[in-house]
């Protein structure tokens, strides 16, 4: 009984230090946090939300000239 309990300490504890230096040797510790807890899937979002409201506005100032076009042509 011994045995198995000193094996899974030793175990744990070489689990244990993988994971932080993994963590460490990888990316910052921030990036690491904001990948596990999704923080940069929803930084992604905003970004690709903000530039689809950029593109939303151009293409409707295109709109809105294609039609100023037409009425001054109609005119």
């Amino acid at each position: 009984m011994r045995h198995i309990n000193l094996f899974t300490v030793v175990l744990v504890s070489f689990v244990m230090l993988a994971s932080v230096s993994i963590i460490c040797g990888c990316d910052t510790g921030e990036q690491v946090v904001d990948e596990v807890t999704g923080n940069r899937a929803v930084k992604q979002y905003h970004q690709s939300e903000e530039k689809l409201n950029d593109i939303a506005e151009q293409q409707a100032e295109k709109y809105d000239d294609m039609m100023n076009q037409v009425d001054q042509l109609e005119q």
